[in-house]
Formats: structure tokens, C-alpha cells, sequence
């Protein structure tokens, strides 16, 4: 540009002077305390007409000087008048981290690029809180880490100070396999928390090691994930709400010869009889968890059916017809001027206990269920249970809707306090172990959950499989 001079325009040297202008602000060395002149830049002419073009008005003087933001160019009317930010300097090139990558370079907390919070204690990494054990950091002879077990392939250092690993089992392949960069944040950083949460890790999978449902990773379909806390906080208030409004101001304690199920629960299928055995071999083996607080079975929630009532006629017609064609189910032994209550949740509790009253032989087991030396099982059976009791006004799409909440939400739980009384105003939470056997039978049918139990039993000949 500078041999071409002469035979510029005044236009193309005006800019050009402009452009030498910007790039003595923006690509000089710093110096502290440097200020840009506020004096015009001249522009060499040719002609006498140039010389009146690059002359600074007094008006322009005076803005120059009192005005001014830092490094705006003062001859550019263009830009002055379009009102414009001034020029923003580009900022210094970071310097790339070196060195060699140790053991002891990967010590702490990192976070991917994927999202992911990885922890480094020696050779062992944990992600998310779950320890890689398969995968620990591998080095080469000279101890510079070479991978993240088979997971990932160390490439190197990137511009930004992070670690730049290949997401590749080999490193034949690594430089075509996807980047997963490492950077040191903190990971307890109320941004990073609210990732996690949306993730899935929180409410009952907030803890990998401590999830409430065995094998189930946050984030799976398995899991209470953590994104489902709304919904999870919305549908234990419309459960406590409804029980609230529609149960009895006092518990009772209810024998389970009484208790027949409801016949809106479980989409009006009834109980599963492989899995009110399984119940009651479990209490057999292990003995009766009378409840206390919130330990021991559920506080069952029951309807009061008195004499008359037509929903008490319809669910005991329904519960005889299907005692009679099953031979595994007990004995129904209501008289027909006797109040009964049925049952929204825990009804397999209830039929469970009936097999012992009635002594009745076990379907996958040699044998009869007896009490034995089980003093809370006995207690149980002769005075009853202490349950929540709903007035038999309860409407059906009611009674319905409260028996499929206390199934969905079988990780909340009330607090039975020791002078009976049940508050089910508030539930809390438990994310305490639970298989995941326990939890696929809280959802489903008397049919899928009889399968379940012959699945979980490995029981391959029965006379109740069908198909």
C-alpha cells in the first residue's frame, strides 16, 4: 500500500492512516499507564484539498479531549457518528499448558467436557461418585499416563490449560475418536449442582453408591430420577391431600381376617398369589417387621366398608369368586353382617398374614405357614395392625388414584409416632437400599408380577403358567 501511495485516493489514505492508527493500539507492546493521544492523526496529502480533510475541527479537538473514550479513533466521522462502541483490543493469547503429564498432574477434580465430575485419588478415578474400578490410570514406564484404563486415551494438553482425552479403548485409533477434555473447575459449584440435577443425579440417585434402586443408574428409565423431583414433590401432595381430606381422624388397628382388597387397586386385577406367597415366605425366614416410626412394613391405607355399603357387597363378591378358582389364595372368612375394610395399599400384607392365621400350605415350598416363636407376628394377628382408615364415602376414581400413588411412590413413607397416631400431612423420603425386584412389583398387574415372582424364583414349571 505504502508503494502505491502516490496514486491513492484521499479516501483510501484517510483509511489507511486509520488502519496504521488501530494497529499501533491494538498489536503494540503494553506499556503501563500508556493514553492515546488526543491529537489528530495526520494524513499525508498530495494535493492542497487533502490537508483541509485531515485538519481537526475545534469541535472534534474538544471531544477528543473531554469526551473520548479510551482508543476511539478521532477522525473517523463514520464511525463517531454511527455511535459505535469503541474498539475492543484483542486479548493476549493464553499460554498453553506444558510439562509432562504425571500421576501426579491428574490428582483432584476435574470436570469433562461431557459434563461428567471425575475425581483422581492415586490410580483410582471416580466419575460421578461411582468408582471406575475396571479402569484406573495407566502409565508407561517413564510414569507419564498413558490412559484411563480402557476408557480413555491420553493425547495431551490443549490450548485452554485442559487435558484432552480420546474417548477410545486403544490408541491405535485414538486420533479419530471423540475428544473428552478435562478442565480443573470446582465441582461443587452451584452451576455444576444444577447439571447433576439435570442429569439425574438427585432425590434418590443423588448418591450413586447409595441409590435407592439396585442397578439402576441415575439418568435410566430404572432410576427415581433426579429431573422427576417436581413431579416426585407433586404427586406426594396430591396423595397426602386426598388421604387427608378423605381418611378418618384416628388410626385403628385392623385384623387382617377383615381386610379384603379394594377392587380398584392395581387396575381392578387383583392381588398376584406367587407374590402374597413370596410375602409371606419372607416373613416366615426373616420374622415380622412390626412397624415403629418409619422402620418396618408400610402403614397400610384402608377404606371402612359397613354392612349395606355397595362397595363393601361388590369387593367381597369379587374377592370370594377369586379365593374359590384359586387354590393358593386363603379362605375368605367374613361373616355377612360383619364390617369389613378394604385395602388400597398393602393388600398382599394382609392376605399374607391370613395364610398364617389360617395355617394354609405354601404354593412353592413344602410345608404350612405357621406363627412359630414370632411374638410380633402373633401380636399382629390377634389385635391387628395399626392402619390409616378412609371413610367409606371415598369415591372410586378417588380410592383408584391413591392406590396407584402409594405404589409409584413407595420410597416416601409416613411416621407412625409411638401413641398411634399416623401424620400424613408430610412424607419423607427414603433412598435407602430397595431391589429391583421389590420395585418392578409395586407397578405392575396380578398377572406381570405373578411372572415376576416365578422369574425371581426361577420356577420354570408351574400349573399357574399360562400360554
Amino acid at each position: 500500500w505504502l508503494r502505491h501511495r502516490q496514486k491513492a485516493t484521499p479516501c483510501s489514505l484517510a483509511m489507511g492512516a486509520q488502519l496504521q492508527a488501530c494497529g499501533r493500539i491494538c498489536f503494540s507492546e503494553p506499556a503501563a499507564g500508556r493514553e492515546i493521544s488526543a491529537t489528530a492523526v495526520a494524513v499525508p496529502s498530495s494535493t492542497p484539498g487533502d490537508a483541509a480533510v485531515a485538519a481537526t475541527p475545534k469541535e472534534l479537538e474538544e471531544w477528543a479531549s473531554t469526551a473520548r473514550v479510551k482508543a476511539t479513533p478521532i477522525n473517523d466521522e463514520g464511525f463517531i457518528c454511527m455511535g459505535s462502541k469503541a474498539p475492543i483490543c484483542p486479548p493476549q493469547a493464553r499460554k498453553q499448558a506444558t510439562g509432562p503429564i504425571t500421576l501426579q498432574t491428574l490428582q483432584g477434580s476435574w470436570v469433562t467436557s461431557g459434563g461428567a465430575k471425575v475425581t483422581v485419588l492415586g490410580t483410582e478415578v471416580n466419575m460421578n461418585g461411582v468408582p471406575l474400578k475396571a479402569h484406573r490410570v495407566e502409565m508407561d514406564d517413564d510414569g507419564l499416563v498413558v490412559s484411563i484404563g480402557k476408557l480413555w486415551q491420553l493425547k495431551g494438553w490443549t490450548v485452554d490449560e485442559s487435558i484432552d482425552f480420546r474417548c477410545s479403548s486403544t490408541r491405535d485409533n485414538m486420533d479419530s475418536a471423540r475428544s473428552d477434555c478435562w478442565s480443573r473447575r470446582d465441582p461443587s459449584a452451584p452451576e455444576m449442582d444444577e447439571k447433576m440435577k439435570l442429569l439425574g443425579y438427585a432425590g434418590s440417585a443423588a448418591a450413586p453408591l447409595k441409590r435407592g434402586v439396585e442397578g439402576c443408574l441415575p439418568g435410566t428409565t430404572g432410576a427415581e430420577m433426579g429431573s422427576c423431583q417436581k413431579k416426585d414433590a407433586e404427586d406426594v401432595a396430591l396423595l397426602c391431600a386426598l388421604v387427608g381430606q378423605w381418611r378418618e381422624t384416628a388410626t385403628c388397628k385392623v385384623r387382617s381376617r377383615l381386610v379384603v382388597p379394594d377392587f380398584t387397586n392395581r387396575s381392578q386385577t387383583g392381588l398376584g398369589v406367587e407374590l402374597m406367597h413370596y410375602v409371606a415366605t419372607s416373613m416366615k425366614t426373616k420374622g415380622f417387621k412390626k412397624r415403629s416410626a418409619q422402620d418396618g412394613h408400610d402403614i397400610p391405607v384402608l377404606v371402612r366398608e359397613p354392612v349395606g355399603s355397595e362397595s363393601r357387597t361388590e369387593g367381597l363378591e369379587i374377592w370370594r369368586k377369586r379365593a374359590s378358582e384359586e387354590t393358593g389364595f386363603p379362605p375368605v372368612r367374613i361373616e355377612d353382617d360383619e364390617e369389613i375394610f378394604t385395602s388400597l395399599g398393602n393388600g398382599h400384607f394382609f392376605q399374607s398374614l391370613n395364610l398364617f392365621d389360617c395355617e394354609w400350605s405354601a404354593i412353592n415350598t413344602e410345608g404350612r405357614y405357621t406363627v412359630g416363636n414370632d411374638p410380633a407376628l402373633a401380636e399382629a394377628l390377634r389385635d391387628g395392625v395399626v392402619s390409616v382408615i378412609l371413610k367409606h364415602e371415598t369415591p372410586r376414581p378417588v380410592r383408584a388414584k391413591i392406590a396407584a400413588l402409594l405404589n409409584s411412590k413407595r420410597e416416601f413413607h409416613w411416621t407412625l409416632s409411638e401413641d398411634g397416631t399416623v401424620n400424613t400431612e408430610q412424607a419423607s423420603e427414603d433412598t435407602s437400599y430397595c431391589s429391583q425386584f421389590e420395585w418392578l412389583s409395586k407397578g405392575m398387574d396380578a398377572e406381570q408380577v405373578n411372572c415376576l415372582v416365578r422369574t425371581h424364583l426361577g420356577i420354570r414349571e408351574s400349573s399357574r403358567i399360562r400360554g
